[in-house]
């Protein structure tokens, strides 16, 4: 899909760990997955801008709605009219 991908994108990217004993991800998308996932968007030539945000979780809008919402203004006025 993202290959096809028609709008800019806003990709937050909130927390991620490996566990160490089972190799296993704790999160929902790893560093290099982010990183594909950034190249595959801008191969449609559609800007995507990566936000990292390590210490949120999935819900980071009930977790930090403040910098939810500043994130989301912040890159909504980086789009053209």
């Amino acid at each position: 899909m993202l290959p096809s991908v028609k709008v800019a994108v806003l990709l937050t990217h909130h927390f991620r760990q490996g566990d160490e004993q089972t190799s296993q991800l704790i999160g929902a998308l790893s560093d290099r997955q982010a990183a594909r996932a950034r190249e595959l968007i801008t191969q449609a030539d559609q800007p995507v801008d990566h936000r990292s945000f390590p210490r949120l979780g999935h819900a980071m809008h009930t977790e930090d709605p403040k910098l939810f919402a500043e994130t989301l203004s912040e890159w909504a006025a980086t789009l053209p009219s």
